[in-house]
């Protein structure tokens, strides 16, 4: 089967996924998005050395301090009332 596509153009491709029913496409979309980084060579998602690093090391500051860290809840609301401070700020523009 999968020998044709050698022979199947990009117009011949898209009529097909247009022709199929809605839930066809509804699945095709999820196959897509699961398999998007290996068709596309995409590795966008990935971490670089540096940012697993960074990862570990707030990890084993945060094992080590765990006092510093700060609630999750309520954070949106200190989020905000720091964006009003700063906003409030006379050299804000």
């Amino acid at each position: 089967m999968f020998d044709k596509l050698d022979h199947v153009s990009l117009e011949q491709l898209e009529s097909a996924i247009l022709g199929l029913s809605s839930e066809e496409r509804q699945r095709l979309a999820v196959w897509f998005e699961e398999n998007r980084r290996e068709l596309l060579g995409d590795n966008s998602d990935e971490m670089s050395g540096e940012q697993e690093a960074e990862i570990i090391r707030r990890r084993e500051l945060a094992l080590a301090h765990p006092e510093l860290l700060e609630p999750w809840d309520g954070t949106i609301e200190r989020v905000r009332e720091r964006l009003h401070e700063f906003r409030s700020e006379p050299d804000w523009h």
